[in-house]
């Protein structure tokens, strides 16, 4: 097992770990999944909603973060990760076996359950712990891999399916995270074992997290400020990301044009992390929520007014360094706010509690599509719900002790 104390940038390893579990976990979960959709409905005759049902159990990864949170603070990092990939390979090997529909689904429930675990929360909090200084381009940077992994395996699935069939191509992916375990079991610590003191040029021991315990986070209204807050910003994942391609056709934009604009979202998103983090290491992560939510705003308004002209394509990066920037912003906002020793719970607490924007966003998106024949009403009350978060966000503080790190204290020896 590799030894950080000897290692100066092991810190660099465990973000690699990180932005790999990032790209395989959302590449090939979220971005590789209607590739498959009609090679579906030709092997077992299913019908699209039937095969599109399985993307509802994507709140499975709302519903897990809570448990996968707790176990975090509790186990470490390390083991959540080793059963979490663990979780996400099986549930492609066995594709290749299923017959029935309710095995399709119940594979899709394993994957998606296994989400947090793998790398929405575990990697937040190694990053983080991991990261002092320069805390928010890492957390830019690994949680860049989603976006990588949507560029590399949208593509990648479809040439795999052309020359190893869709069974193949699930088991080739269930491989790719079976391989990633050896890694992890390698790499991934919780935290350092032990720091140098400079006086004395004697190692201390282990370091102990600081921040505020579930307990009182719970009992502070900074808490649900910072829930409410969330639960509106996260509508764009669910309710103007997959509706984009659909709204651009509704207005006149060919398909191929609307394809490239949702490329451009995945280019403009990796930016966005990177820059939005960097932002955060200087400013207070609220200000940088304010801002992404600023850019989704600014970009939904240029999007309604547009129409098919070529303004409309100002909107995919004011848009998308907004949308994309989210990512990091988020598990920074936490951290920030209540501090690392219980971040795995409070985080996984606050994915559980926001899950209701995955819920009810794009059933409001199709409602009103089906009732005005278009997605103006909703993108505007969507905008509306940015601007609330906005100002909700603004009056959040720090609580006391978030981020005091208690001392670890030397043994004390004799003579």
């Amino acid at each position: 097992m590799i030894d950080p104390r000897r290692s100066p940038r092991y810190p660099i390893l465990i973000a690699v770990v990180a932005f790999l579990s990032f790209a395989l976990t959302i590449g090939i979960t979220q971005y590789s999944f209607g590739v498959f959709v009609t090679e579906l409905e030709g092997e077992f005759g299913w019908t699209r909603s039937e095969v599109s049902v399985a993307l509802s159990f994507f709140a499975l990864s709302g519903a897990a973060a809570l448990p996968v949170g707790w176990a975090l603070d509790r186990v470490g990092a390390r083991p959540v990760m080793l059963a979490s990939l663990t979780a996400l390979a099986a549930s492609q090997l066995l594709r290749p076996f299923m017959s029935e529909l309710w095995q399709f689904y119940a594979l899709n429930a394993l994957q998606f359950a296994a989400v947090p675990g793998a790398a929405l929360i575990t990697g937040a909090r190694i990053v983080g712990i991991w990261f002092e200084e320069n805390r928010g381009r890492a957390m830019g940077l690994t949680a860049m891999g989603a976006n990588f992994g949507g560029i590399i395996f949208s593509s990648l699935t479809a040439s795999l399916i052309g020359r190893l069939g869709w069974q193949g191509t699930y088991f080739v992916y269930g491989l790719l995270y079976a391989s990633l375990l050896p890694v992890v079991f390698m790499v991934v610590r919780e935290r350092p074992v032990e720091r140098r003191d400079e006086a004395t040029g004697e190692m201390t021991g282990r370091p102990v997290l600081g921040g505020v315990t579930l307990r009182v986070a719970l009992r502070s209204r900074v808490f649900y400020i910072v829930v409410v807050a969330l639960l509106f910003a996260q509508v764009t994942y669910q309710s103007v990301l997959p509706q984009l391609v659909p709204h651009l056709e509704n207005v006149g934009i060919s398909r191929t044009q609307a394809a490239a604009a949702l490329s451009g979202f995945a280019f403009f998103g990796m930016g966005g992390k990177v820059s939005f983090g960097w932002f955060c290491e200087r400013y207070p992560a609220r200000f940088a929520l304010i801002a992404s939510l600023s850019c989704q705003v600014t970009g939904i308004a240029i999007l309604l007014s547009a129409g098919a002209s070529p303004w409309v394509w100002l909107f995919v990066p004011v848009f998308g360094l907004g949308f994309g920037a989210l990512g990091a912003i988020m598990p920074l906002l936490v951290q920030e706010t209540f501090g690392l020793a219980a971040f795995g719970t409070i985080f996984g607490l606050i994915n559980f509690l926001t899950l209701g924007a995955a819920l009810v966003g794009p059933p409001l998106v199709g409602t009103s599509f089906d009732a005005t024949g278009s997605y103006r009403t909703a993108f505007t009350v969507i905008a509306g719900l940015f601007v609330a978060s906005a100002i909700t966000i603004s009056f959040v503080r720090p609580l006391a002790g978030a981020s005091r790190a208690a001392p670890v204290p030397r043994p004390v020896t004799e003579g």
